[in-house]
């Protein structure tokens, strides 16, 4: 166990009967709440589960507690699979070339060539920190992936990245 770590709570023995009375509707509320494919908030109901079973809340208002957690998870989970490309939906008759070829002019093409330019000139930190925005990551997940920094770091090289690209571009 690390020193950040909390011992899992130890379980109560109601955990079978709270399930089996809560589950459907737990569902249905997360549904209500978040729009969202069912299996997503399948997904998200199992999470609030483990959770819970993890972390023993106090039982008096355990539905409202269940909620709020798949609620949140399936928010997480929705954020994570619009950033994900869904490549085999986007498949096409005649494959991938057929998509591609032929729809991005000289013009797109060189100013793609100076982002990446500009974007390889950055330092190190600045170059990483904005790629990854890019890729649709938020400023908390940038830190936590970045060796566990603060936001306020996160935004400062986003922030110094940004306006180092703009004076490139002025110039």
């Amino acid at each position: 166990m690390t020193a950040t770590s909390t011992p899992a709570a130890v379980p109560r023995g109601d955990e079978d009967h709270i399930y089996r009375r809560h589950n459907r509707n737990l569902e249905r509320a997360v549904a209500r709440a978040v729009n969202a494919p069912r299996e997503l908030i399948e997904d998200a109901c199992q999470s609030a589960w483990t959770i819970m079973l993890r972390s023993q809340p106090e039982r008096a208002a355990i539905f409202a507690w269940l909620r709020v957690v798949a609620v949140h998870e399936a928010y997480r989970l929705s954020a994570i699979e619009r950033r994900e490309l869904h490549l085999e939906n986007a498949a096409v008759e005649g494959g991938w070339e057929t998509i591609l070829v032929g729809r991005v002019t000289v013009d797109e093409q060189l100013e793609a060539l100076e982002a990446l330019r500009a974007l390889a000139g950055l330092p190190d930190g600045q170059r990483r920190d904005l790629s990854l925005s890019v890729a649709g990551f938020s400023y908390r997940e940038i830190a936590a992936m970045t060796d566990g920094r603060t936001f306020t770091n996160v935004n400062k090289h986003l922030v110094k990245a940004r306006a180092r690209i703009r004076r490139a571009n002025a110039s």
